[in-house]
């Protein structure tokens, strides 16, 4: 399977040769599979494995072959528990590769709040992101990853995030929920309208470590899927039930909810009148994103702005290059073309928000001195 996976990487590749990916990461050539050289792992995304193992067994379930089938769910259940323990990020400490790239940077406050807390990155775009003026639409984040990274930092920032999911306790995925805001009562009663400020639409295209399944369906539970905590999925005997990545027959896979109403919304939001999409990370090797991106071009009142380590070193953002447009912007290399650099520099930052941290400081400063 393995070798089927990376047939097309190991073309023109002979045994024991290294060689160098884009992010310049060196991989091995041995007994006919790449791995990487200096770990020994073998050099294959999960989602792929996940991928090849989702569309096989289809093709199991449709010629009878059921016990083939059951050996390959649990294989892929397996693949999912893998995924699960990587993705779980409030478990792992962040990599020494991280701290040293905010060392290279010269920020030590930086450095300083990143260790103690692993998603300020995060809480320092989100904060830049949320001073858009309220007269704007709501700001939307869309994710293929499916880690709580984000999650995490919304609620560090008491940020309301609207992700197509009603309930506390028990929460279910109701996708009419896309389409609701939060606004102050008073307001609304005395016939104006004033939106709360500290509201997003946060939408994870390829699922999420916290979706699941759900055996119940009711009116309340219409589509069976259901979200809880990471410590309740943790503790499950098998999670092969987890929903993440669309991909077993590619395109037409999207069209089971939740993805295809994950994705109308992607589509839906970045078509829009004078609609910006900023691309973080993002290789545009996924089909299902690229047509919906490629589809917002012909809009002329569209912008792309692509950051990306790689860059045009990518064949498909070269060729995004190579058209000459104007609309489309390339933030590229180890510093523009990073995240970290993109949410600590260029998102811009008026230091609103401030005095409710400077509130939050003298409170506990008054705190701890009684």
């Amino acid at each position: 399977m393995i070798k089927k996976l990376q047939k097309e990487q190991l073309k023109g590749k002979e045994e024991g040769s290294t060689f160098k990916d884009k992010k310049g990461w060196e991989f091995i050539i041995k007994e006919s599979i790449i791995r990487d050289s200096l770990s020994g792992e073998i050099a294959t995304e999960y989602e792929s494995v996940l991928n090849y193992l989702t569309a096989t067994e289809f093709l199991q379930s449709l010629t009878n072959m059921e016990e083939e089938a059951k050996q390959t769910r649990e294989l892929i259940s397996t693949i999912k528990e893998g995924l699960f323990e990587v993705c779980n990020v409030d478990k792992r400490k962040i990599p020494t590769s991280e701290l040293w790239r905010i060392i290279k940077r010269g920020k030590k406050n930086a450095f300083k709040s990143a260790l103690k807390n692993k998603y300020h990155f995060h809480q320092l775009f989100l904060k830049s992101l949320l001073q858009r003026p309220l007269n704007l639409r709501r700001a939307n984040i869309f994710t293929s990853n499916y880690d709580l990274a984000f999650e995490y930092a919304f609620d560090n920032l008491g940020i309301h995030y609207i992700d197509g999911f009603t309930g506390f306790h028990k929460r279910f995925f109701k996708p009419e929920t896309f389409e609701y805001d939060i606004f102050y009562p008073g307001s609304t009663t005395s016939g104006k309208v004033q939106r709360i400020e500290k509201v997003v639409r946060y939408i994870k295209l390829h699922g999420s470590l916290s979706w699941i399944n759900s055996t119940q369906r009711d009116s309340n539970n219409l589509y069976g899927i259901e979200e809880k905590t990471l410590d309740v999925i943790d503790k499950l005997d098998k999670k092969g039930e987890i929903i993440i990545y669309p991909s077993a027959v590619k395109k037409s896979y999207t069209l089971d909810l939740p993805y295809s109403e994950l994705f109308r919304q992607f589509a839906t939001t970045i078509t829009q009148p004078q609609s910006v999409l900023i691309t973080v990370g993002y290789s545009f090797y996924d089909e299902h994103f690229n047509d919906i991106i490629y589809q917002a071009l012909s809009n002329p009142t569209f912008t792309l702005i692509i950051v990306d380590f790689a860059g045009t070193k990518n064949l498909e953002i070269q060729r995004l290059k190579d058209l000459n447009d104007p609309r489309i912007i390339i933030l590229e290399g180890e510093f523009f073309g990073d995240f970290l650099t993109f949410a600590d520099t260029l998102m811009p930052n008026f230091n609103e928000g401030s005095s409710a941290e400077n509130i939050a400081t003298t409170l506990n400063s008054l705190l701890t001195t009684k």
